[in-house]
C-alpha cells in the first residue's frame, strides 16, 4: 500500500495543519484495513461523529471479507475552506487506478480494470479540538466523480 498526496503546502498555517492531519487520517483507515485491527488503527482519533461510523463500517467490511488493496492511492486536487478558528471543509479526489484488490486469504492480487469509478471525490467537515487537531466529522464519497477525472 503506497499513499501519495498532492498540495502538502499551502503556505497557510491553519490549511497546512487541516491537510497534514486528513493525511493522517486516512492513513489510519488503510492501517486498519491492512492489519484487520480496528482499535489500534487511530481511526477513533481523527474521526468523529457520521465519518467515525462510516470508516468504521468501512474497514471492518475489508476485515469480515478478508480483503485489502495492493498499489497505490494518489489523493490530489486537495482544497481547503475555513470557516472560523475551529471549523472548515475539506475536499479532494482520489485516483485508484494503480490500486487493486487483495484476497488476504489467499494472498493474491486481483487486478481492477480502470474505470470511471477509479476516481474518487470527498467532501469532508473538519473541526479543531482543544489540542489543536482537525478531526474529519462529516464524510460524503462521490465515486466516478467526473471532477476527479482525467
Amino acid at each position: 500500500m503506497k499513499l501519495e498526496f498532492e498540495g502538502q503546502q499551502t503556505g497557510d498555517a491553519t490549511k497546512d495543519a487541516i491537510l497534514a492531519d486528513n493525511e493522517r487520517a486516512v492513513s489510519t483507515v488503510w492501517q486498519a484495513v491492512a492489519t484487520g485491527d480496528l482499535k489500534k488503527s487511530g481511526m477513533g482519533f481523527y474521526y468523529t461523529d457520521t465519518a467515525l461510523r462510516a470508516v468504521y463500517d468501512y474497514a471492518k467490511l475489508n476485515n469480515t471479507n478478508k480483503t485489502s488493496w495492493a498499489g497505490t492511492l494518489r489523493y490530489f486536487d486537495r482544497r481547503v475552506t475555513v470557516f472560523d478558528k475551529a471549523t472548515a471543509a475539506l475536499t479532494y479526489c482520489v485516483d485508484e487506478s494503480n490500486a487493486n484488490v487483495k484476497d488476504l486469504k489467499t494472498d493474491k492480487v486481483n487486478v481492477v480494470e480502470t474505470s470511471p469509478d477509479s476516481y474518487v471525490y470527498y467532501n469532508t467537515g473538519v473541526k479543531k479540538d482543544k489540542e489543536g487537531v482537525w478531526h474529519i466529522w462529516q464524510l460524503h464519497e462521490d465515486r466516478g466523480s467526473k471532477r476527479c477525472q482525467p
